[in-house]
Order: structure tokens, then C-alpha cells, then sequence
């Protein structure tokens, strides 16, 4: 059977929804938000993600888009937002499938398992290969993605990463990564580490054509969300 990860924020619902993929057979777990989840995924990988889209912390259409792009899980969609503008953008951002609550533990039994299926068929081979692992060269200043791709860092970003590594897969606050970094203003609403993030982001992306998994924490900071190697 699938295991399964269920992103919903109400915690009766999760738990609804959890007592249902048990009995129905599945290794489920569950979370309340996209940093939980990009924690969660960083140590234990899953087969079929069960995905809200109003979470608190992130969107699910940009979790999807997300996952879609560097793993291969299966993505349903369960959410209260039903209109035609909704399902469209759910599927253009990636969900294999868009349930709309309320929706029967029958019905949602049958999805996962329908999908778990078809992820173990041979036409699942077009989809992007299991998350692999980033790598951290800290004698050599570059950051090296899962398929080998090389970029250049700068002093700020090398200890940016250095620090958001060294815990990957939980959050790491604000002030920390401003000091580490080494601005003198660390008051958690100093900019630059946002403006730093970003610059990363695009040009990780731009280099390598791989978004870079360095994740916003409402409220908290930054999280690596992906397996890593430190050099």
C-alpha cells in the first residue's frame, strides 16, 4: 500500500482523513502546514501527497507546483474551493487529482489507491526520478544539485546555506541566518536575508533549471527542504 502524507490545517479533518487511509489500508501521516510537510519529506520521502490549498503558511497550488517539479509523488488535491478556475489551476500546477469536500472516506480510498496504481505502472516513467540529494562544497564555494549541476557561491550565500544545511529539513529563524550571514542588524524584520533568499533562488534556477528547495517559514525563517551532503 501507499504511504501518505495528508496537508490539512484543520486537525479534525486530518485526523478524519487519516482514520480513513488506516482502515483503508495505508501508511498515513499527517500535518497542519508546507513547512510541516517540507520537514516531514526531508527524512521519510512519500508515494501520494493528500494536499489542501489554504494552509497557513504556503499555497497548496505552490506546494504542487513544487513537488511536481522535483519529485515523484503522486498529488491529490482535497480542498472546500470547487469552482472550474480553481480545478484548472490544481491540474496546470500538477495534481494527478482535484476531490472537492466534502468528500466520502469511499471516495477518497479509492483515489489514493487508483493513483498508488498507476504510480507502480511502466507509464509512470516519464514522470521526474526520486529526489536525490543537493551537495554543499564548502572548500569550493558551490552548491551542487542532485543531477550534477554546478553553481558559483558567494560569501553571503555560502553561509547561508552552511547554516540552513546543518538542520535541513527544519526551520531555521530569522535572526540566526541574519547573524550567520553576518549583517550587524539582525532584527527579524531586516529585508536583506529576504532579498538574499531570492537572489539565490533565481540564480539557482537560472543556472541549473532546478528550483532551489529553500523554503519560507511564516513567521519563523527559511527551511532546506530537501536531503543534502556537506563537504
Amino acid at each position: 500500500m501507499a504511504k501518505v502524507i495528508v496537508v490539512e490545517d484543520d486537525s479534525d479533518l486530518r485526523e478524519t482523513v487519516l482514520n480513513c487511509l488506516h482502515l483503508s489500508g495505508h501508511e498515513a501521516l499527517g500535518v497542519g502546514s508546507g513547512s510541516e510537510m517540507w520537514r516531514r519529506l526531508a527524512v521519510a520521502p512519500q508515494d501520494i501527497v493528500v494536499l489542501d490549498i489554504g494552509l497557513p503558511d504556503e499555497d497548496g497550488f505552490s506546494i504542487a507546483s513544487h513537488l511536481r517539479r522535483e519529485t515523484a509523488m503522486g498529488i491529490i488535491m482535497l480542498t472546500a474551493r470547487g469552482q472550474a478556475e480553481d480545478r484548472i489551476q490544481g491540474f496546470e500546477m500538477g495534481a494527478d487529482i482535484y476531490l472537492v469536500k466534502p468528500v466520502s472516506c469511499r471516495e477518497l480510498a479509492a483515489a489514493v489507491a487508483n493513483l498508488s496504481r498507476r504510480l507502480e505502472t511502466p507509464t509512470t516513467t516519464h514522470r521526474p526520478p526520486p529526489q536525490q540529494a543537493w551537495r554543499l562544497d564548502g572548500f569550493e564555494w558551490r552548491l551542487v544539485t542532485p543531477s550534477g549541476k554546478n553553481v558559483k557561491l558567494t560569501p553571503k550565500e555560502l553561509q547561508l546555506m552552511k547554516r540552513l544545511t546543518s538542520q535541513a529539513g527544519e526551520p531555521v529563524g530569522r535572526v540566526e541566518l541574519l547573524a550567520a550571514v553576518g549583517y550587524e542588524d539582525a532584527d527579524p524584520g531586516n529585508r536583506n536575508l529576504d532579498a538574499l533568499v531570492r537572489r539565490l533562488r533565481r540564480k539557482v534556477e537560472e543556472e541549473t533549471e532546478q528550483l532551489l528547495p529553500i523554503q519560507t517559514v511564516h513567521s519563523v525563517g527559511y527551511v532546506f527542504s530537501a536531503p543534502v551532503l556537506v563537504d
